[in-house]
């Protein structure tokens, strides 16, 4: 299975023995070990392993890189430092000039990019031409930015159960916000989808596990056999196709708020516009219980960017002070939703997040937590 998903990879990202990848991620994670360390390999390329969370720029300008496997949030602190220098220097303005300019250069047949945003380049080890990120949802402008300065900006889409790469988008057509299309080992469709086009997202591939170890019952929940033969597996995801094939995920169906005239609240949409303001550094939307109410509260738990509030609002500020900075943002972000996905509770968490080894956040340990105190 791992050998015929690195074929298939391989057939939408070109590598060869000049290309160095950049490891961050645990090697034990299957998205990491196939895509960020055997499929290098299978092209004959170097990878430098980085020495720590805290490292990433250092090591990336010491090793050079031309790849970079990731997740949205190592991307996305990426993009809000650089944009930050970009900012205290007084230069963001020109840097989106120049943005608009080389891309118009582009459509004719001019790339410009390298040298014009050499800097962002060097702060990146010089060489990067390639960012990758999958095992979660990212904001499309963060990836859009990526390919404005010039990087391919892939995304890939798959479980351990598929070996792991189901979706990839190609490096001759990375369609930003797509979570790929169908990789040539696999097929992908939208089972019961909505009004809108959205369902479960159901995965048929040569690379599909035989089964769970010793638990047959959660593999039969898992695959569905069709009169046909063909084993499709029930990802879970929730997400529609475009008139492409390219696959867009939009939510998970274990987190699903659902509310009680029957509408569905995804958190990740929500999250993903919390995720734009400054102030919030994390955080994590959910239905709470509450004794009384017959209906989830939508609340989202937040852990601060105090370094932003800091420099913005002063840095002697009250526990009360901080709570009303980030309700005020919410109550932005609450214009721009329907009124049932509003958030109506804010909690402000002092401690990290409970994550998985992709920088996941556990959002069921952290709801237990709740529930036990």
């Amino acid at each position: 299975n791992l050998a015929e998903n690195i074929n298939a990879g391989s057939t939408d990202v070109y590598l060869d023995t000049n290309d160095r990848l950049f490891s961050v991620l645990a090697l034990h994670h299957t998205y990491e070990c196939s895509i960020g360390f055997l499929l290098p390999f299978a092209n004959g390329c170097s990878i430098a392993i980085c020495s720590g969370l805290k490292y990433i720029v250092p090591d990336l300008q010491a090793t050079k890189p031309t790849a970079m496997i990731a997740v949205p949030l190592l991307i996305e602190s990426l993009y809000k430092k650089i944009n930050k220098t970009i900012e205290k220097s007084g230069k963001a303005s020109l840097v989106n000039s120049m943005i608009h300019v080389t891309n118009a250069l582009k459509g004719v047949g001019v790339d410009i990019k390298r040298k014009v945003f050499n800097d962002i380049y060097e702060n990146l080890g010089g060489k990067i031409r390639i960012i990758v990120s999958a095992a979660a949802p990212i904001d499309p402008k963060v990836g859009k930015w990526v390919q404005d300065i010039g990087i391919s900006f892939l995304q890939g889409y798959g479980l351990t159960e598929t070996a792991p790469i189901a979706a990839l988008t190609p490096e001759y057509d990375p369609k930003v916000g797509s979570a790929g299309r169908a990789v040539n080992c696999a097929e992908l469709k939208i089972d019961n989808p909505n009004e809108k086009g959205e369902g479960e997202v159901l995965i048929k591939s040569k690379t599909l596990m035989l089964g769970y170890y010793e638990d047959e019952d959660a593999t039969n929940e898992a695959i569905e056999v069709n009169e046909n033969g063909e084993r499709w597996f029930h990802s879970g995801d929730v997400g529609y196709l475009d008139e492409d094939g390219f696959l867009y995920i939009t939510g998970r169906t274990k987190n699903v708020i659902v509310t009680q005239n029957g509408k569905n609240i995804y958190p990740e949409e929500i999250e993903m516009m919390l995720a734009e303001v400054p102030e919030i550094k994390e955080c994590m939307v959910y239905g709470k219980e509450v004794d009384g109410e017959k209906e989830l509260i939508i609340t989202v738990k937040v852990i601060p960017d105090m370094d932003e509030i800091k420099e913005k609002h002063g840095k002697k500020l009250t526990d009360e002070q901080i709570y009303d900075i980030i309700w005020q943002q919410i109550k932005e972000v609450n214009k721009k939703l329907t009124s049932y996905k509003a958030i109506n509770k804010l909690e402000i968490k002092k401690d990290e997040f409970e994550k998985t080894t992709t920088h996941k956040i556990k959002r069921y340990a952290e709801i237990k937590k709740d529930e036990n105190k």
